[in-house]
């Protein structure tokens, strides 16, 4: 069972690793990330932050997550997912009909860092602009559930907030 995605430009940290893994408590920790799980060094740095309550913890390709996460193998497991981009949890969340529910934390733009240009606020410390506001859009009106929250002690920032931004 897919109990959340979260939208996390830096993947595993802290916060993922203690804050939310502790709050939903998941057998298992993916990340889906295309880059990470081509690169041998940084798919081991992102399996060394795995919380030891975590059972186990996949860095995968998006063509392999979806693989897996349709294949019904971990349905009986918890899952909890990061990656990096909204665009990711977008096709994710269009080709595995087992996500309901996504989180939108801060994204990161390579070297960059967090970019607010041309961006919209839509909880704090956490920025988008509008073609990541239509694809989000079109992810809740099929019934998933979209929110943005950085920390679990913040507030959930509903997806109604969220579009009252974009008026």
């Amino acid at each position: 069972m897919i109990q959340l995605v979260r939208v996390d430009g830096r993947l595993i940290h802290g916060m993922v690793a203690v804050t939310w893994c502790g709050m939903y408590n998941p057998q298992i920790l993916a990340v889906v990330n295309d880059a990470a799980a081509n690169d041998e060094f940084h798919t081991m740095t992102l399996k060394l932050a795995k919380p030891g309550t975590v059972e186990k913890c996949f860095v995968w390709t998006k063509e392999k997550a979806v693989e897996r996460i349709n294949s019904g193998k971990y349905d009986k497991k918890k899952m909890f997912i990061t990656v990096a981009t909204v665009e990711d949890a977008y096709e994710l969340a269009k080709r595995c009909p087992a996500i309901t529910s996504i989180n939108i934390g801060p994204e990161v733009e390579g070297g960059d860092g967090r970019v607010t240009q041309g961006k919209q606020e839509i909880s704090e410390g956490v920025w988008i602009n509008e073609a990541k506001f239509q694809l989000l859009k079109e992810l809740h009106e099929e019934g998933k559930e979209v929110f943005a929250q950085i920390t679990t002690a913040m507030s959930k920032v509903t997806w109604e907030e969220i579009a009252a931004k974009f008026r």
